[in-house]
């Protein structure tokens, strides 16, 4: 192999060894290399001194070429690379758009989470200064005044009893009156 690659290639009674500085590629590259060349082959990464080493062993079937296997790595190592520098680059804006593809997916919150809401910090939003939620029996007491009846200057009449009319219902000590005591007599 020529020496202007970055990665270097030999040939061993195992497979084959791939050589190449350690800051040249990042480790998340170099991984994601590796694992394209995972359905071909064993991989094994592995450091001596500044240089990583990645040693791959073919697969039952497979017969692996030193010059191509380092040729192939070292392209996915710069794919990677690059895809890795394209996503820092736009990070924020795939959370933005992530962000807001999952909000609308949520839909509105279930009744659960509205329940477990704590309600303590609306301050002032339940006060009644106009005393509007006060009761009529709070407000005027109870008792005395409902169970008197309206003093009015005009003598009662008809119309001043309920204009609904009302059912009279016999008293407990009363028997009622049924179509069996009928049969009886």
């Amino acid at each position: 192999m020529s020496d202007n690659h970055q990665v270097h290639a030999e040939s061993t009674e195992e497979g084959v060894v791939l050589r190449f500085e350690e800051s040249i590629y990042p480790k998340d590259a170099v991984f994601g290399a590796a694992y394209t060349l995972l359905d071909r082959c064993f991989v094994h990464i592995d450091r001596e001194d500044s240089k990583l080493l990645v040693k791959l062993r073919a697969k039952p079937g497979i017969t692996l070429s030193a010059d191509l296997l380092a040729g192939e790595f070292e392209a996915e190592a710069l794919t990677q690379a690059w895809r890795r520098d394209i996503v820092r680059e736009n990070q924020a804006w795939l959370e933005s758009v992530t962000a807001r593809a999952l909000s609308g997916a949520a839909g509105p919150p279930g009744l659960d989470d509205l329940l477990e809401d704590d309600l303590g910090d609306l301050g002032d939003a339940f006060d009644d200064p106009l005393g509007i939620a006060v009761s009529w029996e709070e407000k005027y007491g109870k008792g005395e005044q409902a169970d008197q009846p309206m003093k009015s200057s005009a003598a009662p009449s008809e119309s001043s009893e309920s204009s609904v009319p009302q059912e009279s219902k016999p008293s407990s000590d009363e028997p009622e009156a049924s179509d069996e005591q009928g049969e009886h007599s």
